[in-house]
């Protein structure tokens, strides 16, 4: 089974959020096995406007 992560778990990942949601999201993204997961490209292009935007992080920091 495959499933497409969302722009607000990649978000939380990165530590835009409360620390429980954050933690929770660390956990699940590391619990999925690489071949199972997909992310869409509208998501990569809003996470990288998030982290932008929101985080103030450069354009070469959200690529990486």
């Amino acid at each position: 089974m495959r499933v497409a992560l969302d722009t607000n778990v990649l978000a939380y990942a990165e530590g835009l959020g409360d620390e429980v949601r954050c933690h929770m999201a660390g956990e699940l993204i590391a619990q999925l096995h690489p071949t199972h997961a997909v992310v869409p490209v509208q998501v990569l292009g809003e996470l990288s406007r998030v982290l932008t935007s929101k985080l103030k992080k450069s354009s070469a920091d959200a690529r990486e």
